[in-house]
């Protein structure tokens, strides 16, 4: 219609914002909830972080203050945490990349959050967490990372070092708490001046 004869023009766009005629009073488009092709949800506000080793996944969940917390998970790697925060109900929904061992999965919650241990059906390393396009809020746990040559090297040298090839340059008997024993014995024995047949001298202290 023509302004002229009366109409009225319709209000400006206003970014961020729906209007209706129905009704003065503007709607807000809320954020929308991280959702990707391969079946993962995760609620605006929440971040996942996560690190890996051959056999196993550790996941970080970040939740302020979460109660009535549900964990659930299938052989076929779907992950369901629901949890209570600031009120709402956060349903957060992980499709992994692969299949877990579910009978396996262990979790705690805290202040912070929810902590999963999940184990791998098969040994292997899978570099992403999720099956199809990874959310911005899924992050890598960079302060557990561990790569693979640092992983089998750890398995192999338990306690830091490679133990063969330190007996190898210190002596045989490197490491034995037996070669250690004898040899303060020995030492031992050598300082000592006293004989059995003197009569112990008596001592007294104040």
């Amino acid at each position: 219609p023509n302004p002229s004869r009366g109409s009225v023009a319709p209000p400006p766009w206003i970014p961020g914002r729906l209007t209706m005629a129905s009704s003065s009073a503007p709607i807000v488009l809320a954020s929308a909830t991280s959702v990707t092709p391969g079946g993962t949800v995760i609620p605006p506000g929440v971040r996942v972080t996560w690190s890996e080793r051959a056999d196993r996944l550790s996941l970080h969940v970040e939740i302020a203050e979460p109660e009535e917390v549900a964990v659930s998970s299938t052989d076929a790697g779907a992950v369901a945490i629901d949890a209570d925060s600031d009120e709402r109900r956060l349903e957060v929904r992980l499709q992994l990349f692969s299949q877990i061992d579910a009978s396996k999965t262990r979790w705690t919650a805290s202040g912070r959050g929810v902590a999963l241990e999940l184990s791998k059906l098969r040994i292997g390393r899978w570099n992403v967490l999720v099956a199809g396009v990874t959310p911005a809020t899924i992050k890598v746990d960079w302060s557990q990372y561990v790569d693979e040559e640092e992983e089998r090297e750890a398995k192999l040298y338990p306690h830091g070092y490679d133990t063969y090839k330190m007996r190898g340059a210190m002596g045989k008997d490197w490491g034995s708490n037996v070669a250690h024993e004898l040899a303060a014995q020995k030492q031992l024995a050598a300082i000592n001046t006293s004989r059995p047949d003197e009569e112990d001298e008596e001592i007294s202290c104040y």
